[in-house]
């Protein structure tokens, strides 16, 4: 599992430096269950102090997991399904480096 993670953040081999928005998006969920390499895991919590909008989306499932966690019933397939739809938008979102915002 945390070499196919490790893959999703550096597709071609020679690149391991600071993480872009979309990889770091591509990681989030593993990094936030903890289901990361100490490297995977120190890169993508580098980014997500960086970066307002990740580090924003970060504390948004935090509290959505908090949350769930508190309730004994699962959640609606339908909330769970337009999560993971959402988080997958973010992945594959285009446009200015959200870090200057």
């Amino acid at each position: 599992m945390k070499r196919f993670l490790r893959r999703l953040l550096f597709p071609r081999p020679a690149a391991a430096g600071p993480l872009d928005c979309v990889a770091v998006g591509r990681v989030l969920q593993a990094y936030l269950d903890g289901a990361t390499d100490a490297e995977t895991a120190a890169l993508v919590g580098a980014h997500l102090d960086d970066c307002r909008r990740c580090g924003l989306e970060a504390h948004t499932y935090r509290t959505i997991k908090a949350a769930l966690a508190t309730h004994r019933q699962p959640p609606p397939p339908d909330a769970v399904q337009r999560l993971r739809e959402f988080g997958l938008q973010l992945a594959q979102a285009e446009g200015p480096n959200p870090r200057s915002v």
